[in-house]
């Protein structure tokens, strides 16, 4: 009996569960730096930490809770008198933009920004740290920087006169949050914006322009860092290289080459245990049921398991709490669960395999594998060892949200890796899941031969399979679904059609199509697939010229980009003349980037036609001595049967099959 789940961030023995806390590690810190930071720092005057700048400095006290409420409705601003101090509030960013985390030293970055950040306050009398507040690995350009918001709301209530940054840089890239923040909120609030590095200082009015300027030049950097970074990264897609941050499922990222997939032995265990037994018809819940028994973890469990960081959430189960009852072994209580009595005793540190009655268990729970995580699998094309990318894009360099992109603009790229499955499992496989109907298994767990195959043609239906019996034995026939009584039998196709009749005329087309092929003399076959191959390649080879002259004109055009910042800066030519150039060359890249991804798809689909006309011949040399019919060989050449209705007259019934030859 399940008592209770416990969740991540739970502990539990067994009998009671805890909230955890979330302990950290101690940290190898600077000493001498982290000393000169506490002398600098009166712990006493603060009223806000970020927790990152918490942890790593040992700061013992706590935020204060009304720090970010306003007191009344109409907010009063300070007037700092004579011997009055100044509230100065620290806002620390660091980003790979900026050239903070190229060694990975987060604590080093935050320290040295921190102790920057001080000294000058040091150098004030009047002035007095109240707030800190940190952010890491996050673009200026993201107006949701959790900590950025909570520092201008501290501001807003009034509780700082003084906001200070490394640079204006540091605070926003964005020239929209300089204008309303800056120039327009921070004065209404008597709160006053100070830049170390680039001299940005709103008490000082003449200073606007160039504050204005930084803002343009910051904004454009990050906007052309990122076009510059997404055109990288898509050529790298489009000439087969990884780019993601984790394989997929059945992969590894080859730890010589971090652009490079190599195939996970574990994994592609599971992986063809599951394309065989859908291959041959057993139902989803069979394979579910046979990979759980086997102890393949889902794919997110996996990662888990192999020490990849990946988000779960709070909710997500962990483990249960079970009564032992009547009648229950450990054996029994393990195969429940899909554990192993072994995981069952370690959980609660057991040394003997016996249980009594009213015990209270802790099971490991495992995440049940579903549906979806198996067509998900089944249907990604990495399998057979192409690469698809670019399958979502971010709306812009300031909104980072990812949008779905459609099947026809994703990056394919074949053979970039070793396959997992061959092409012709895959594609049997990979089509089951095209129909939104689900296979109704048999009582035996497999699917019927003719499931999700055979239609009616007069009402589109799909026909059923039915028994009937006989004197002479059990019939089995197939019948319009529209004639049936429960669709109020709207369908005049009603006479069925004997299941072994449709087996024999099925398996009677296929050998007439092998025929077909094999009736074409060798000069004709070989005539015949070097014509084709000799097309396809041709047009490979104008397009992939086609791409190299346009990547290298883009090279070029980013080039002259970066000419043009420093002509700007070094005063070569005026603000206004470089943004018409900049415009220019952008817009002219955009166009070769949408050029550059077409060319990709045309290549792309090139080589999907030429591989079809491979497979088509592979199959017919695979089954040339086809004698017998089942699912395997029925999904590998056919996609859909059509019955029409019996002609009376002639006794005849029309029967067209729509084959999976491709070219057909």
């Amino acid at each position: 009996m399940i008592l209770d789940v416990i969740k991540e961030g739970e502990y539990t023995n067994n009998n009671t569960k805890y909230k955890l806390n979330n302990t950290t590690k101690d940290k190898s810190i600077d000493k001498v730096q982290l000393k000169r930071i506490k002398e600098l720092l009166d712990e006493s005057q603060l009223r806000y930490v970020s927790p990152n700048v918490r942890e790593l400095l040992g700061i013992k006290k706590q935020d204060d809770p009304e720090c970010f409420m306003k007191k009344k409705e109409t907010i009063v601003r300070r007037v700092v008198q004579v011997g009055e101090k100044f509230r100065v509030i620290l806002y620390i960013r660091l980003s790979q933009e900026d050239g903070d985390l190229e060694d990975g030293d987060v604590s080093g970055s935050i320290k040295n920004q921190l102790l920057y950040l001080l000294d000058e306050c040091a150098k004030k009398e009047n002035w007095v740290v109240v707030g800190i507040f940190c952010e890491e690995d996050i673009s200026g350009v993201d107006d949701n920087r959790p900590e950025w918001l909570k520092s201008i709301r501290f501001a807003e209530v009034g509780n700082a006169e003084i906001v200070l940054c490394k640079s204006q840089s540091r605070f926003t890239r964005s020239m929209e949050m300089v204008e309303k923040y800056l120039h327009k909120c921070f004065p209404e609030w008597n709160v006053r914006f100070l830049g170390l590095v680039d001299n940005s200082d709103t008490a000082i009015q003449e200073n606007k322009k160039s504050r204005q300027i930084n803002g343009l030049v910051n904004e454009w950097f990050v906007e052309d860092t990122s076009k510059s970074t997404r055109a990288t990264l898509n050529s790298m897609k489009r000439n087969g290289q990884f780019t993601g941050s984790f394989a997929p499922y059945g992969y590894f990222i080859d730890p010589k080459d971090k652009h490079h997939l190599i195939p996970d032995p574990h994994a592609r265990e599971a992986i063809r245990m599951m394309a065989g037994m859908l291959k041959h018809g057993k139902s989803m819940s069979r394979v579910i049921e046979v990979l759980m028994r086997k102890g393949f973890l889902t794919p997110a469990d996996y990662k888990t398991s192999l020490g990849i960081p990946i988000s779960r959430g709070k909710n997500r189960i962990k483990s249960i709490r079970y009564r032992v009852e009547i009648n229950e072994t450990l054996k029994s209580i393990a195969y429940k669960f899909y554990v192993t009595q072994e995981e069952i005793k370690v959980a609660n540190n057991m040394t003997t395999n016996k249980v009594n009655v009213g015990d209270i268990l802790i099971i490991p729970h495992k995440q049940k594998w579903t549906g979806d995580m198996i067509r998900k699998i089944m249907t990604d094309e990495t399998q057979i060892g192409t690469l698809v990318q670019g399958k979502s894009e971010r709306i812009s360099f300031k909104n980072h949200k990812a949008i779905p992109k459609p099947e026809s603009e994703w990056i394919k790229v074949p053979h970039c890796h070793e396959a997992n499955l061959d092409l012709e499992t895959f594609n049997i496989v990979s089509n089951m899941f095209e129909k939104t109907t689900k296979n109704r298994t048999q009582k035996n767990g497999e699917i019927p031969l003719f499931s999700k195959k055979v239609y009616c043609s007069c009402c589109g239906r799909a026909f059923n399979k039915n028994t009937a019996k006989l004197k002479s034995g059990i019939k089995e026939y197939l019948q319009c679904r529209g004639n049936s009584y429960r669709n109020g039998h709207i369908c005049d196709n009603t006479e069925s059609i004997n299941l072994e009749e449709l087996k024999s005329y099925v398996l009677e087309s296929i050998k007439n199509k092998i025929s077909e092929y094999y009736d074409l003399s060798k000069v004709n076959k070989e005539y015949y697939l070097q014509n084709v191959y000799s097309n396809i390649d041709n047009d490979i080879e104008r397009l992939e010229k086609e791409k190299q002259n346009i990547e290298l004109e883009i090279a070029t055009k980013n080039n002259i980009l970066v000419q043009l910042y420093n002509d700007k800066a070094t005063g070569v030519i005026s603000a206004t003349e470089f943004g018409i150039i900049k415009n220019s060359n952008t817009v002219e890249i955009e166009k070769l980037n949408v050029r550059l991804t077409d060319i990709d798809s045309e290549i792309s689909n090139l080589k999907s036609d030429k591989m079809k006309q491979v497979d088509r011949v592979t199959l017919f040399e695979k089954y040339k001595d086809i004698n017998e019919l089942n699912k395997v060989v029925l999904d590998a050449f056919i996609t859909k049967i059509e019955i029409g209705k019996v002609n009376y007259q002639t006794d005849e019934r029309p029967i067209k099959i729509e084959w999976n030859l491709h070219s057909d």
